[in-house]
């Protein structure tokens, strides 16, 4: 009998063992199928995808600004960004839910297929969602900026913010839109005093949170290669202030700070 119990609980264990083996290849091989609770669609493969990747979509929706009012589906959309254009924002959402943000892409070019050899991969600016905003640096050929599908339809306002030029280096109090052009891919980030000091970079289909600090910061960070870069500072919440210094890039001179003497008449 002893040997009998043996060999029931081998059968048993090898059962479960199969089981979960033939259960994990299946998962592997087989598609996923999941139907969409807003549209009743089925997907097959990568369930979602279309929600993070609206340029997977049949027939995407083009939207239009209308007196400063973007008009979102709750289907999802893109808009069209003339090459060269001015740095625009896309901010005060309303429709938009807590639980329902909206993600927003730039793509550079206007190619829809993303099997040409002509098209780019979108790239994430971030997410619409109530009290936030979406800053937009145009490239310099025409692009799309992507909406992914929502819960409901949704408007946004389509700003162009105050922009600063700066150099190498740029002080203030409170929020602000620094604008740089160089060779710089990194920099010192300081703030004195209380409150938030978050510090974010914008580039031609890219956004990269910087800083995201309280009170007493001094930090350094560094980001992508490219010709220019916005630097967006949120920094409203208390009494600070901050510096942003950017670092001299390898092989250039080091700024001199010496006044340059007046000519002698």
């Amino acid at each position: 009998m002893a040997g009998v119990e043996r060999i029931r609980r081998f059968s048993l264990v090898t059962w479960i063992v199969g089981t979960i083996v033939v259960a994990g290849i299946a998962f592997l091989v087989l598609p996923q199928v999941a139907v969409d609770e807003r549209t009743g669609e089925v997907y097959v493969g990568n369930a979602g995808e279309q929600e993070y990747a609206p340029w997977l979509g049949d027939d995407p929706e083009e939207y239009e600004v209308v007196d400063g009012v973007l008009h979102g589906t709750a289907a999802g959309g893109f808009l069209r960004i003339d090459a060269d254009s001015a740095l625009f924002q896309v901010d005060n959402p309303e429709g938009v839910g807590e639980a329902d943000w909206v993600r927003v892409y730039q793509q550079q070019g206007v190619e829809f297929d993303p099997d040409s050899e002509e098209w780019q991969y979108p790239g994430y600016l971030g997410s619409l969602y109530p009290d936030s905003d979406i800053l937009v640096l145009p490239g310099d050929e025409d692009g799309l900026l992507w909406f992914a599908p929502s819960l409901t339809d949704w408007t946004a306002e389509v700003t162009t913010p105050e922009v600063l030029p700066m150099g190498e280096s740029a002080s203030g109090q409170g929020n602000a839109v620094l604008m740089y052009e160089g060779a710089a891919l990194s920099g010192r980030f300081q703030h004195t005093g209380s409150g938030l000091f978050m510090v974010a970079v914008v580039t031609v289909g890219g956004w990269d949170l910087l800083v995201n600090e309280f009170d007493e910061v001094d930090v350094r960070a560094s980001w992508e290669p490219t010709d220019r870069v916005v630097f967006q500072v949120d920094a409203d919440t208390g009494d600070g202030t901050w510096t942003i210094t950017l670092d001299t890039p390898a092989g250039d001179p080091a700024p001199s700070t010496t006044p340059t003497p007046a000519p002698t008449p």
